[in-house]
């Protein structure tokens, strides 16, 4: 009897403590003045993006454990209270206390406290070095010590073709770092051929007859061929960089393409660039689309690299391909080459439904094509669905999709001077064969793989992390300089406008891709608790195990 007596004013004190002052219970979702699984499952499915129609008093109900957004650690804590397993309560914490001072280059670490011994942690932002005449006035560090520069010594000026060689010499500086040689120096891309800013491919020698190669290693061994970016449609010079990486963190969580050396993506890293004593501008100093970005042999007939070139029949997997729909980037531009690539497109074309399913993995890598399928969609990669895709294969037979090209993205259109409407349409898979048929065969493993990624790699916090990093690495001064060099109107967006994009598209994608495995619930109403999320099937285990303590305390009630 005292037992139950004690149940029963524990049960009480539990419902008074999660009474907040705004009239609403903590963790009951329903509003029906109780805490049970009930509540913990709508959590659940909420978090997930399964039941987005929450109104502002169960949002605040909802998110119990003090951390901003709705997660399945808000569904645990209330399942546990619905039980009496957790006291909820609103975390009150005291003041910060700074556990690791911020610097110029290194974050710092602040901590709190609340009285029930939770804890925030959170990161205090690296202070920006603050350059005058080149010299950070907090740590005293020159620039070229922070941000590594190139100086050519040559005429560059009147350059419009890619024929166009110019032979220069050159210099490049980073801290303790630096080389000298000679260089030739050729425009690179297509559409950014017409823009004020022009992009470069560089090759490194040693002597000024050319006759030996200079390798140098900046990061992924040595070699003599990179990649000057000018980013002329992303003020930020983030984007293609970051998307890149992200790409990159998605491939190696998958064990993909290892041997290359970003996982067959590009890598770089920002770099000033001077011609003649002049400030040229900021650019990123990139892996090229070459043979060594996949770490292949150039002489293999079985190593070679495709790139869509435009918006066609050939790119859109409707037709086969030809050397004008698709540039050979690695390999020998020969028939022995095209007929493997026709090879794929036959398969793409002319298999059944049935057959793309059950035979897809011997033309195509399942796990680098959801990878390319979702970052496409997540970061609104409108001009690689087609144009700018690489086809990649070792052998000739199994093929990797890579993505390539990256600057058009989160949002902004192809010449960076406005916004795609994102709100009202989605990344436009629709115009290619292939992804229309890979999403129909594949939806669960889509939904699966996007909901793993949004775990870690995808998360809004490591995206956003990613993005703020790499501004922080480019000093304002040479900001500043930028824009004495090339004027105020140099297109691209704010890294804020990216903040604005995933609040949205996170959001949108979460139900557009839960609702993928929508149809197997429908045929099977038995399997629903399960074609939820993996969280909610564990949260809901839990649920059975903890409502049989729920069951001992209703029993002993009533036994009193």
């Amino acid at each position: 009897m005292k037992k139950t007596l004690l149940s029963l004013i524990s049960l009480c004190l539990m419902f008074i403590l999660i009474f907040t002052a705004n009239g609403y219970i903590l963790g009951d979702i329903n509003i029906d003045n109780k805490i049970t699984a009930l509540d913990a499952r709508f959590v659940l499915r909420a978090s997930v993006g399964l039941d987005d129609g929450l109104t502002e008093e169960q949002l605040l109900a909802a998110d119990v454990d003090g951390k901003p957004g709705l997660t399945a650690n808000d569904a645990r804590m209330i399942l546990r209270a619905s039980v009496g397993l957790e006291n909820l309560h609103v975390h009150k914490y005291g003041e910060w206390n700074i556990k690791k001072d911020a610097t110029c280059e290194n974050k710092g670490l602040r901590e709190c406290a609340c009285d029930c011994g939770d804890t925030l942690s959170e990161e205090i932002p690296a202070d920006e070095h603050n350059f005058e005449n080149d010299i950070c006035v907090y740590c005293n560090k020159n620039i070229s010590d922070v941000l590594p520069r190139l100086y050519f010594t040559g005429n560059i000026s009147g350059m419009t073709s890619k024929s166009d060689v110019r032979n220069i010499e050159i210099k490049y500086s980073y801290g303790a770092e630096s080389f000298e040689g000679f260089a030739t120096l050729k425009l690179q891309g297509s559409s950014s051929l017409a823009y004020e800013k022009k992009n470069y491919t560089i090759n490194f020698f040693e002597d000024e007859a050319h006759d030996d190669k200079l390798k140098v290693d900046v990061g992924w061994g040595k070699q003599n061929k990179y990649c000057l970016k000018a980013n002329w449609v992303d003020k930020t010079h983030s984007r293609n960089i970051v998307t890149a990486n992200l790409v990159t963190e998605m491939q190696k969580k998958y064990g993909l393409l290892e041997e290359a050396p970003a996982n067959g993506a590009i890598d770089g890293f920002p770099i000033e660039i001077y011609s003649n004593g002049e400030f040229l501008g900021i650019y990123t100093f990139n892996i090229p689309k070459d043979e060594w970005m996949f770490n292949m042999d150039k002489n293999n007939p079985d190593h070679l690299v495709f790139c869509g070139e435009n918006w066609s029949p050939g790119t859109y997997f409707t037709a086969a391909p030809d050397f004008s729909t698709w540039a050979i980037e690695v390999g020998e531009e020969n028939q022995e080459s095209l007929d493997k690539l026709n090879k794929l497109f036959d398969f793409i074309i002319n298999s059944s439904d049935a057959e793309f399913k059950e035979q897809f993995e011997e033309h195509l890598n399942l796990d680098a094509t959801l990878n390319y399928y979702i970052m496409a969609n997540f970061a609104y990669l409108q001009d690689n669905l087609g144009k700018n895709m690489l086809l990649v294969t070792y052998d000739g037979e199994l093929w990797y999709p890579s993505l390539y090209d990256l600057d058009t993205s989160w949002g902004t259109d192809w010449n960076g001077k406005s916004l795609v409407d994102y709100k009202n349409n989605s990344t436009p898979f629709g115009v290619s064969n292939l992804w229309i048929r890979f999403k129909s065969a594949f939806s669960n493993e889509l939904s699966d793989r996007y909901f793993e990624l949004r775990e870690d790699i995808l998360s809004y916090d490591n995206v956003m992390s990613k993005f703020e990093d790499f501004k922080a690495s480019i000093p304002e001064e040479t900001f500043e300089k930028e824009i004495a060099r090339w004027g105020t109107n140099i297109p691209g967006f704010d890294i804020s406008q990216i903040e604005e994009y995933l609040e949205f598209t996170i959001t949108k994608l979460n139900a557009e891709y839960a609702e993928m495995k929508a149809p197997d619930i429908e045929d099977d109403p038995s399997t629903e608790e399960e074609s939820t999320t993996e969280e909610e099937s564990s949260a809901e285990e839990e649920s059975s195990a903890e409502e049989e303590s729920s069951a001992d305390i209703e029993s002993t009630t009533q036994t009193a």
